[in-house]
């Protein structure tokens, strides 16, 4: 027939060796495309042949690879046409096909074959099924040519000088999919079940990809294996393909394959029960452990990646049990204690971070990572930049979800984890920044938030747990760590007493009064602490609260309340230089004096006698002027029902006398104007010393020494100064205007 002479013809260009693997594969395009048209016409049958004629016909071309390309056509339509049992066929051409050893001419021949019979296979439910043959005949012709298609690729390997083994190497890259698509068939047939699958399919596959010795291939084609059949198939054959890892070349990257596998697994079982009979976690621990015994060469990174992939299965699969997840986590130490000289490379670096972070991720709970007992071991793997690296992310994710500490152990288990963040360590470096550190610290500070429990008194027993840790931090830190522990156990003195309070007809509950002087007494050591190692001036401010936490708690805590006034005081004398800084201090003894109302009077004129004391040191004038306004308000205290107008009225005749020495005019007018402000709010809250007589005299001075100021040198702003008491005029007279009887007899002009 002259159509198979002029095939045959046309076929004859693919014998050529002069075309590299892509070249030839147009050629094969072009070749393949006007064969479907040979088909087409052997398929209407108007030739007047019959197919077993031109199927022995064909066999009789000159040269053997027009002969095979010619068979397989021939043999496609013998099949189509159900001339001949289809399994017959197959097996005859995949024979025949041995005829063409040539790397490149057979792998395209076979590929050719694959094709042709793509959709004439006696698969389950096919119509050449029967007659034709069975699944079984399907797999065998599938399995057959895909071995010998893998025996042509591997040879390709060893042909030709060794010069040229990289080129090699890249054109079998660029031919790979040609055996992997046998595979990728062998995954689409309807007949091949999970019995087939496990007992006849898979066993041939590994056995050839094992024997094949050659790293490319079974690396490209194991990984064919995993992405080509369905996970529920890989879950009945784990022990399998973990052991055949175990066979391959060293060379070949049993990473990449074994984390491909886990990584689709934990994917299934994320939406997917696993069977109870398939201990899925156990066997890939135990074959990944085998793996590496075996292939002494992996790379510790490329373990550690592996064991990452690992710890995902493992927490998607089996969330609640975190002894798995502590397997992974030990034996990554184990791993990293044998190769202790790897421990320094970047990329081991990066794995481990990368398994420390996976927990804090997925559980999204610091409290479940803090029951991992190895996980603080792998931590100790990595340098301080690291740890430290490792301590903040444990602090964020602390802080972001809102985990509640309630356990001593919890809290002592955290701040170890997060050590480099509390406390100084040998391999640190010399100079920390200080901005950084400030950074981290507030972070540290906000975990005392988290330390809470019902019960009161295992709540201080955090506190005191967290103590141990903070004090060991240096100056920089515990100024950071040791004043919200201070607030936060000042809150649980006053939470002790009120519950104390509410039980006091429980005689089982009358020894609140001892439990809150004992964590009264804890305040004091903490503030104690900071006052020796950092800032002096918040060291007050604390006692200062302290002494307002414990007049919270009754009148039997005085004596307390007393001690920390006293140590605020002895803060005060012995550390505060500064004249700005004294007088801020000040005030805020004032103003924390005026709150407490449990002292008696003995100890409270002791108290307000030493704070005038000290107003009347400071350096500045107007700072004395003004510190002794605020000590006036010490003798008018509502709120302890205790006014005493005449102290009072000394204080503001003391302020006004020291205001008069002042020389700059601008501030001794301003003072006497504020002077009379107070005297106002003295008047209004009915002193008796505070006359309308004695503040139309007050009056009356500050218009004559603002009558006085001298204005030809154009220092003195009096705008500014007039401005002040004229609104003050303004108020006594508004309140004349409101028919307040008390003022009819001030006279402000």
């Amino acid at each position: 027939m002259d159509a198979l002479k002029h095939a045959s013809n046309m076929i004859c260009e693919l014998r050529t060796s002069l075309l590299g693997p892509k070249n030839y594969y147009a050629l094969y395009i072009e070749a393949n495309d006007q064969l479907r048209y040979l088909e087409s016409y052997l398929l209407e049958e108007k030739h007047g042949k019959r197919m077993a004629e031109l199927y022995e016909l064909v066999q009789y071309a000159g040269n053997i690879l027009p002969r095979l390309y010619l068979l397989i056509t021939v043999g496609s339509v013998y099949i189509k046409l159900k001339e001949a049992p289809a399994k017959d066929v197959l097996r005859d051409l995949v024979e025949m096909c041995r005829g063409v050893q040539h790397p490149t001419r057979g792998l395209f021949l076979r590929t050719y074959l694959s094709e042709m019979v793509k959709d004439k296979l006696p698969d389950k439910g096919s119509e050449y099924e029967g007659r034709g043959g069975s699944t079984k005949d399907a797999i065998d012709f599938v399995l057959q040519n895909f071995i010998e298609m893998n025996k042509l690729w591997v040879r390709m390997q060893h042909q030709g000088p060794v010069r040229d083994r990289e080129k090699r190497e890249a054109e079998r890259s660029d031919l790979r999919l040609l055996v992997g698509k046998n595979i990728a068939r062998l995954s689409q047939l309807d007949g091949v079940d999970i019995d087939f699958y496990t007992k006849t399919v898979l066993p041939r596959l590994v056995e050839q990809i094992v024997n094949c010795r050659d790293v490319i291939a079974q690396q490209y084609l194991m990984e064919c294996i995993i992405q080509a059949f369905p996970d529920d198939y890989h879950l009945r054959t784990l022990e399998s393909i973990l052991t055949t890892c175990g066979q391959l070349q060293p060379a070949v990257n049993i990473k990449s394959i074994l984390v491909s596998l886990i990584d689709r697994l934990a994917n299934f079982a994320s939406s997917n029960p696993i069977p109870d009979d398939i201990q899925i976690f156990d066997i890939f621990s135990t074959q990944v452990a085998r793996v590496v015994e075996q292939q002494k060469s992996m790379a510790t990174e490329d373990i550690l990646a592996l064991e990452a992939s690992l710890l995902n299965l493992a927490i998607t699969t089996y969330p609640n049990k975190l002894e798995y997840v502590d397997t992974v986590f030990g034996f990554c130490s184990k791993v990293l204690e044998d190769r202790k000289e790897d421990v320094v490379k970047p990329a081991v670096v990066k794995q481990i971070l990368r398994l420390l972070q996976i927990p804090l991720d997925v559980y999204k709970n610091i409290l479940t990572v803090l029951k991992l007992s190895e996980y603080t071991k792998l931590i100790s793997n990595l340098n301080y930049e690291n740890r430290k690296r490792v301590a903040l992310d444990i602090t964020k994710n602390a802080i972001e979800f809102a985990a509640t500490f309630s356990t001593m152990d919890e809290v002592n288990t955290l701040l170890g984890m997060i050590e480099p963040l509390i406390k100084d360590t040998p391999d640190q470096p010399a100079q920390i920044d200080d901005e950084d550190m400030e950074e981290e610290q507030h972070y540290v500070a906000s975990l005392v938030h988290l330390f809470d429990n019902e019960d009161l008194e295992q709540l201080f027993g955090m506190y005191m747990a967290a103590r141990k840790h903070f004090t060991q931090g240096g100056p920089k830190r515990i100024k950071h760590t040791l004043t919200p522990l201070v607030f936060r156990t000042l809150k649980l003195a006053v939470n002790l007493k009120t519950a104390g309070s509410l039980s006091d007809g429980n005689p089982e509950d009358s020894t609140w009064a001892p439990k809150v002087k004992k964590v009264l007494k804890f305040v004091h050591e903490l503030v104690t602490e900071l006052s020796k190692k950092a800032s002096p001036e918040l060291s007050l401010r604390l006692y200062l609260q302290c002494a307002q936490a414990a007049n919270k708690c009754g009148a039997i805590f005085e004596t307390i309340a007393y001690e920390f006034l006293t140590q605020a005081f002895m803060v005060y004398e012995e550390n505060i230089a500064d004249s700005q800084s004294q007088l801020n201090c000040l005030t805020l003894i004032i103003g924390t004096l005026q709150l407490l109302d449990n002292f008696t009077e003995e100890n409270y004129d002791t108290l307000t006698t030493k704070t005038a004391l000290h107003a009347s040191k400071l350096l500045k004038k107007p700072d004395q002027c003004r510190a002794i306004i605020m000590v006036s308000h010490l003798f008018w205290c509502p709120n302890r029902e205790y006014k005493n107008g005449k102290r009072v009225l000394e204080c503001l005749q003391r302020a006004l006398k020291i205001a008069n020495t002042c020389v700059d005019t601008n501030v001794n007018v301003n003072l006497f104007v504020e002077i009379l402000n107070e005297c106002l709010y003295y008047f209004e809250k009915d002193c008796d010393q505070t006359t309308a007589e004695y503040l139309t005299g007050l009056i009356k001075f500050v218009n004559g020494a603002i009558a006085n100021i001298d204005t030809s040198n154009g220092e003195v702003d009096t705008a500014k100064i007039t401005s002040h008491f004229a609104a003050t005029q303004q108020f006594i007279q508004w309140k004349k205007e409101t028919k307040d009887p008390r003022y009819d007899e001030i006279e402000i002009k």
